[in-house]
């Protein structure tokens, strides 16, 4: 396997899906995708320019607000989402600007409630996650996260996954929402329980095509990002990685978590109901990079369960909230120009859950190690503007920190 982490151009288009029209001619765009946070942004911005009258012209005629949109890179679909603002503004430098924005199809599901007399009964998650969006009016389909990389990256052929149940397949027993959640709310907590996690990827037929898998934990990188100390340079590094480096927080991160069993709301909690369960990972020198004092100053939370009744489901729900407050424990971001890699010679774009190595020279753990490992990829801007080229913002995961424990039954 050969990786090269030369840029390459592209050609981004953006379809107003009610018209058909096609807009190829822009001066910036912004394009956001994350597997953690449902409602990615997208911004597009045109000047106003005689040269150029018909595509001003082709946007104000056709543009409307709720219009769903498609955007792609070098043909390869990277989002659809929804026209939630137009905004058009002029200064006496720049001239006249359209700027149209919104979010992708999760965005209406992330405000709008979920109908309250809706319940799912013994229904695949294929069959019950589009009835959940029904009512938005979104079409929905249920895909895995192969599916979603042959897409967004532009592959002819995805990866091979391994041979399990497919998550579309798995049925729901029973459920139902409150009223008042929003029908995000309540998609992600059908998903969660079954120990999947579901994201936002962008569907042929302009509608919404909902991925629900696990986070890759394993896997061989499919994409380089460098940043090497130059011998003798003085200070200098090279490679493409042009800033960006590594975090980690503590905050909000416990120590221990004690989840109080068999107690309803009001009575006085015993210390006899309650399972205290400790993050190993704060103590953990391949998770701190030794960059954690160990033991780690006392961080506790203490949770009343509405739902546990024994110690064991009590010991669960703390583990599931322990591996959620440690998802963003340690974190990379970096910028480097382009949107895609080319492996073994076949160009690919930046992808959600996939895999990358990142060797940093800068961010050094407690030896004095640089980092060197592969990382899984969460999250991917697109940029591009006049002044700053060409660019992809790319934040990143140790592998295994997505891990996800389902609920038992």
């Amino acid at each position: 396997m050969s990786l090269d982490p030369t840029a390459f151009d592209h050609v981004v288009d953006l379809v107003l899906c009610t018209s058909g029209t096609e807009i190829d001619v822009w001066d910036e765009y912004v394009i956001s995708l994350d597997m953690l946070s449902p409602g990615n942004a997208w911004t597009f911005a045109f000047f106003r320019s005689a040269a150029r009258r018909t595509t001003w012209d082709v946007i104000k005629r056709t543009v409307r607000l709720g219009d769903d949109v498609a955007l792609s890179i070098d043909n390869a679909c990277q989002l659809t989402g929804r026209v939630e603002s137009i905004r058009t503004e002029a200064d006496r430098r720049n001239g006249a600007t359209v700027i149209l924005s919104g979010r992708d199809l999760a965005g209406p599901a992330m405000d709008f409630d979920a109908d309250p007399t809706f319940t799912v009964r013994n229904l695949t998650l294929g069959e019950a996650l589009p009835q959940v969006f029904g009512p938005l009016g979104i079409p929905v389909r249920v895909v895995d996260s192969a599916a979603d990389i042959r897409v967004t990256s532009g592959r002819a052929r995805g990866p091979r996954a391994a041979s399990r149940t497919a998550p579309r397949t798995v049925v729901v027993d029973r459920a139902h929402p409150v009223p008042g959640q929003k029908v995000w709310a309540f998609a992600d907590s059908i998903v969660s329980r079954l120990g999947y996690l579901c994201w936002v990827a962008p569907s042929a037929d302009s509608g919404l095509a909902l991925v629900v898998d696990v986070p890759r934990s394993t896997g061989s990188p499919q994409y380089l990002f460098t940043r090497r100390e130059v011998p003798d340079g003085d200070g200098a590094y090279e490679g493409n990685i042009l800033s960006g480096g590594e975090t980690l927080s503590s905050k909000g991160v416990p120590t221990t978590i004690s989840v109080f069993t068999g107690s309803d709301r009001g009575a006085q909690l015993s210390a006899r109901s309650a399972v205290t369960t400790i993050n190993v990972g704060l103590g953990d020198p391949v998770v701190t990079r030794g960059l954690a004092l160990d033991p780690f100053p006392s961080q506790p939370r203490y949770v009343r369960s509405q739902r546990a009744r024994t110690r064991a489901r009590a010991g669960q729900e703390a583990s599931r909230a322990i591996l959620e407050a440690m998802r963003g424990f340690r974190t990379y971001e970096c910028v480097v120009r382009g949107h895609g890699q080319t492996l073994d010679e076949q160009r690919l774009l930046y992808a959600l859950n996939t895999v990358a190595r990142v060797r940093d020279d800068v961010c050094l753990d407690a030896q004095g190690r640089p980092l060197d490992e592969d990382m899984l990829i969460t999250a991917v801007e697109f940029r591009r503007s006049r002044a700053g080229g060409t660019l992809s913002r790319l934040r990143m995961v140790p592998l295994g920190a997505l891990l996800i424990e389902p609920e038992s039954t």
